[in-house]
């Protein structure tokens, strides 16, 4: 029998080298022991506490569901800490990641080397704060009060301390507005998708999402026999599309927190209705329709267009050995069922790009100009048909 799940605070902090990278990882290792999503607070970049010159913290909480026993989650901690590389300091000093664990359920622990709630949580605001970001209203064990009363009266004795909401700076000075979370990036074969989405990732500090081709083990022979090979081949696509939304959205990257796709879900159905004959649509429907449900959908979509003549061009110039084939009808045919299929999108703002004339691969004001348009994600439909800036 499962042992019963309990709810459980953690607090997490790091003010050396790659605070960052020490915090993320760390929200991995814990995604191992949670039984349920993590919910997270805001970072806050906070004054260390203690005597000593030392960089400032990263701090947050995050509150989530757990299998393991008390004293198996601290031994979790530590272990998670010395794999990610903590030094033995001492008590006041800096480290690469501190583990903490703040509440376990509505337990009272007192044992040699655990102290449940955490004995210092009242005179940390660094932990409070985040705290109340999850839940205002929360009382600990042995507690009367809220940890948002806990918060005031701590300040009211104490004063305010230096905590403050962390914020990234971005790649560049071009940033996506922050309402926007997740942007898919869709086009025929060979438009570009992949490299803007890298080139638009490096630069405005986005997380990317990248479609599996190469991994689809009957791609190739779909190449060669469209009609044998079609169905395999967009069941494989359909289940790793699926795959990936479902395993990267919970464990979006807490400090590149949009995402960049170079494709979306639903163009899917694009190549079922081209490739698929009449039974095989009809059972590709009856699953597509249910899986697509649990599915988050993109907060703005930008289609990549070109003619059929500069897709087979560029085509042509990647030179990928099972396109080497690529029969022109096919992509004139996808060009228009995807003209058609975005002409009554309706899912999300739309931008539609003309990319015959530009070439943002070798022309950077090109790409600079694709990212600044971009990143003004107007609602709406935009069309945006450039002249590339590299021509004389």
């Amino acid at each position: 029998m499962a042992r019963p799940e309990t709810l459980v605070l953690l607090a997490l902090g790091s003010n050396l080298n790659d605070r960052e990278g020490y915090i993320q990882k760390a929200l991995d290792a814990i995604r191992t022991i949670a039984t349920a999503p993590i919910q997270k607070s805001k970072v806050y970049e906070t004054s260390p506490v203690g005597p000593g010159p030392q960089g400032k913290y990263l701090n947050m909480v995050v509150r989530f569901s757990t299998r393991l026993e008390a004293r198996a989650l601290l031994n979790f901690c530590l272990e998670t800490e010395s794999r990610l590389g903590r030094k033995s300091r001492g008590r006041w000093a800096a480290r690469e990641i501190d583990l903490d664990i703040l509440a376990y359920g509505r337990e009272i622990i007192h044992e040699d080397g655990l102290a449940v709630p955490h004995p210092s949580i009242l005179d940390r605001q660094f932990v409070l704060v985040p705290m109340t970001d999850l839940d205002p209203d929360f009382i600990l064990p042995g507690f009367k009060e809220t940890v948002g009363r806990q918060l005031q009266r701590c300040i009211e004795v104490q004063g305010p301390q230096d905590v403050e909401e962390y914020r990234p700076m971005p790649a560049s000075q071009v940033s996506l507005p922050e309402r926007i979370r997740y942007v898919a990036v869709e086009g025929v074969i060979g438009v570009g998708k992949s490299t803007l989405v890298k080139a638009l990732c490096d630069r405005m500090g986005c997380m990317p999402l990248f479609e599996e081709f190469e991994n689809n083990p009957f791609l190739s022979d779909f190449y060669k026999d469209k009609s044998r090979y079609a169905f395999q081949t967009q069941v494989f696509f359909f289940l790793s599309r699926y795959r990936q939304i479902q395993e990267v959205f919970p464990q979006q990257d807490l400090f590149r927190p949009q995402i960049l796709s170079d494709y979306m879900f639903a163009k899917d159905k694009i190549f079922a209705t081209l490739n698929l004959d009449e039974n095989e649509v009809n059972l590709y429907y009856k699953f597509a329709d249910i899986l697509e449900r649990n599915l988050i959908k993109p907060d703005y979509a930008i289609y990549l267009q070109a003619d059929t003549k500069t897709l087979m061009n560029r085509i042509k110039l990647r030179d990928r050995p099972y396109e080497r084939t690529m029969d022109e009808a096919y992509i004139e045919a996808l060009n228009r069922a995807y003209n058609h299929f975005f002409h009554y999108y309706s899912g999300s703002p739309l931008m539609i790009i003309n990319t015959n004339n530009i070439d943002f691969v070798r022309n950077p004001e090109d790409l600079n100009l694709l990212m600044e348009t971009i990143a003004k994600a107007p609602e709406g439909v935009t069309y945006f048909s450039p002249t590339s800036m590299g021509k004389k």
